[in-house]
């Protein structure tokens, strides 16, 4: 059997081929769902591959739930190699002004996009210390990249997104001493409910590629901010 992993945000896009990618190549999949009743397409992967895969209810947002979720997993293994926090959202519309932009937009894509990912570290770190390896992988985007932003867009997402950068760096410089490798990586642009239709990839291309290099992250990668395939974004943090 190969590696264990848990997968947020997983009953759609991304974070669906991911899945898929992951327990085609043999690995363990635990997925997370914010409501399985009409996380069909997942429901019937997890069938397919039986005792490879199993799917827990997960709302980032609420610590009961992540609690819940991080129980559920112990139950399911006793290690974990990979925490992918994938679960993200995209509150706004993306062309407002900032004399336009409602509060909320900012506070939403914080909860989810940056507490999100602290709740499920802190909660999943038990199963993450006794994995081979062990790897955090914070799903960001190039709108978070300060060096690069240049105009105003997409003002809540591209926020919330820096500070998961910068959340990834911190988490990088306290794990370190333990061995655990934190990266944030941007997917791509990905034909999803939220890159639109516009997009260039897929998110089966996405997924093909984050597959292969979450399992293959060494510590040499630790505090980086990586593409879909491992290499060093080129526009910078």
């Amino acid at each position: 059997m190969g590696q264990t992993i848990f997968i947020t945000g997983a009953n759609r896009g991304i974070g669906l081929a991911l899945t898929t990618e992951l327990l085609k190549a043999g690995h363990r999949v635990i997925a997370g769902a914010r409501d399985p009743a009409k996380a069909t397409e997942l429901e019937r992967l997890c069938k397919k591959y039986g005792a490879q895969a199993v799917m827990v209810e997960l709302t980032v947002t609420a610590q009961k739930s992540v609690e819940a979720a991080a129980a559920h997993a112990a139950r399911f293994t006793d290690t974990l190699d990979v925490l992918v926090n994938n679960a993200g959202v995209f509150p706004e519309e993306g062309d407002e002004s900032i004399f336009g932009m409602d509060l909320e937009h900012f506070r939403e894509a914080f909860e989810t996009n940056v507490l999100g990912a602290i709740r499920m570290t802190r909660a999943f770190f038990p199963l993450l210390e006794k994995g081979n390896q062990p790897r955090i992988v914070n799903i960001s985007s190039g709108a978070g990249s300060v060096t690069a932003k240049e105009d105003y867009g997409y003002y809540a997402y591209a926020t919330s997104k820096a500070a998961l950068n910068m959340l990834t760096r911190s988490l990088a410089a306290e794990f370190r001493p333990q061995g655990i490798c934190v990266v944030a990586m941007t997917p791509g642009w990905v034909k999803t409910a939220m890159g639109g239709s516009n997009a260039p990839l897929t998110a089966e291309e996405s997924a093909q590629a984050i597959a292969k290099t979450i399992t293959t992250l060494k510590m040499d990668k630790t505090s980086h901010f990586i593409d879909r395939t491992g290499a060093d974004v080129k526009y910078g943090w």
